[in-house]
């Protein structure tokens, strides 16, 4: 009988051991900077983006991640997945409830001691079994996904939509023909000026050596200013309209491809300049399209196959 007593109590005592409340607590440096980091958190919209469950949901069917929002933060759900997210100023304490668990921490943010630096403290409730057994496996942590933002946070692929790559200038001399013409005719008036620019170069025995380069910009007045550039195989004098430009060979470019319709490819655009303002990087001069396939488009919907070229000091 006090065998099973004392057993009992063994038990019991291993059940009360187990379920002991423990605060565990890292601190980590995120390269981004702290506003950034914070809408990332604050807008309910992007936990799909950066936490790989939702990620993944969200590329096959986003229309099954719902979100509300209440008084002090919001929820999402998805599926067996619900989060409660309460906002406190810089810290968001998240509830978290899955088919197998649940789940209580929270993200402190503060701004680094540098401009793309983020500090994110994180802290989770468990029970002391739990505790020590994370430690065990190395693991502690996991459950709160900070991984999971660090990683989109620093990688530009996942933040920005786009793989921003910086590579060295190639097309080192250009022959260049601009033109303000109305915006109803800019692929027409294109493409008579890609073909004044080929006639220029077979009256001058020049060769093309990279694919075909254009910039498109709106003016007002209903006007866009189109230039077109071939880069060739050596330096030549020319006359106006034809203008002659040469690339330092020792400076840099910040590229993105973009395959998609003419229209669309303004948001690869508006990803690279936040890559820039991000970083506090200056664009001296506006940048440039390379078609890849060597060919202009014709309409507004046609697709392009193109390399976004941005450069800087």
């Amino acid at each position: 009988m006090r065998k099973k007593i004392a057993l009992l109590i063994l038990l019991l005592a291993v059940l009360a051991f187990a379920v002991i409340p423990v605060n565990q607590q890292k601190t980590i440096r995120v390269k981004a900077s702290f506003f950034n980091v914070y809408q990332q958190l604050a807008a309910a919209g992007n936990w799909a983006k950066w936490r790989t469950d939702l990620r993944r949901a969200r590329l096959s069917d986003s229309s099954k991640i719902l979100s509300t929002r209440n008084t002090n933060g919001f929820k999402i759900s998805h599926g067996d997945l619900k989060l409660n997210v309460q906002v406190h100023g810089y810290t968001f304490v998240v509830d978290e409830e899955n088919k197998k668990n649940e789940y209580n921490y929270s993200y402190t943010v503060l701004p680094g001691k540098y401009p793309n630096a983020t500090s994110i403290t994180v802290m989770q409730k468990t029970g002391i079994l739990n505790y020590l057994l994370h430690l065990h496996a190395k693991k502690p942590f996991n459950e709160t996904h900070i991984n999971d933002l660090k990683s989109f946070m620093e990688n530009p692929d996942l933040y920005y939509g786009y793989k921003i790559i910086k590579k060295r200038v190639t097309d080192t001399n250009i022959v260049v023909l601009r033109r303000a013409v109305l915006s109803k005719n800019k692929f027409i008036e294109a493409a008579k000026m890609l073909a004044d620019l080929k006639h220029f170069l077979s009256l001058h025995h020049l060769t093309q050596t990279q694919p075909l380069m254009a910039q498109f910009f709106n003016k007002a007045n209903d006007s866009s200013q189109v230039n077109i550039g071939l880069p060739v195989d050596r330096k030549i004098k020319t006359r106006y309209p034809i203008s002659f430009m040469a690339m330092p060979p020792t400076g840099y470019l910040y590229t993105a491809k973009f395959s998609g319709k003419f229209i669309d490819r303004l948001k690869a655009y508006a990803a690279v300049k936040r890559y820039f303002n991000d970083r506090e990087m200056p664009i001296p001069i506006l940048p440039f399209e390379t078609y890849l396939d060597n060919k202009l488009p014709a309409t507004d919907s046609d697709k392009i196959n193109i390399q976004i070229n941005f450069t800087t000091f």
